[in-house]
């Protein structure tokens, strides 16, 4: 008699596609409120209580709301303030909990993203962002008349 695989316990089952197009939405509203320097649309997608964390490429580790909110409040409001896009997102969830992992385009390089979601009564809502550099992928796909495939990148992201 062949076995069944095992019951994965509810904490570790999959989330389904609408959850997981929700939390790419919350993601993408993100980068939307980075990308039009928009602080009260960037104060939204925060979760407003609770275990928080921001870690801005180079600076310590922020917990406190007041602190994450000023320093995008810094962020956007600089008239240097970086162009970032977000490209190759990748999410897995479970149950009130999900983690986006993308790679942020700047015009002086690139880095590597963890946002991390909780489910809240009003939807999902960021209680994590960690950026950091790596090394350049290329994004442009080329041109001509004939595209090459793509080219698979084979480095670990950890």
């Amino acid at each position: 008699m062949p076995r069944r695989p095992p019951r994965l316990p509810p904490l570790l089952a999959e989330f389904d596609d609408e959850e997981r197009e929700a939390v790419l939405a919350a993601n993408r509203a993100f980068y939307r409120a980075f990308a039009e320097r928009d602080v009260e649309a960037m104060d939204q997608i925060w979760a407003p209580t609770g275990a928080l964390v921001c870690l801005h490429p180079g600076q310590p580790p922020l917990h406190a709301r007041t602190e994450i909110m000023a320093s995008w409040r810094g962020i956007l409001r600089h008239p240097e303030s970086p162009k970032v896009r977000c490209v190759g997102e990748w999410v897995a969830g479970r149950l009130g909990l999900a983690i986006v992992v993308c790679r942020e385009i700047l015009p002086e390089g690139q880095l590597m993203a963890t946002n991390t979601f909780a489910k809240q009564s009003d939807g999902w809502r960021m209680i994590g962002h960690h950026s950091g550099p790596v090394p350049p992928v290329e994004t442009v796909q080329p041109t001509g008349t004939q595209a090459a495939p793509p080219t698979r990148d084979r480095r670990k992201l950890h």
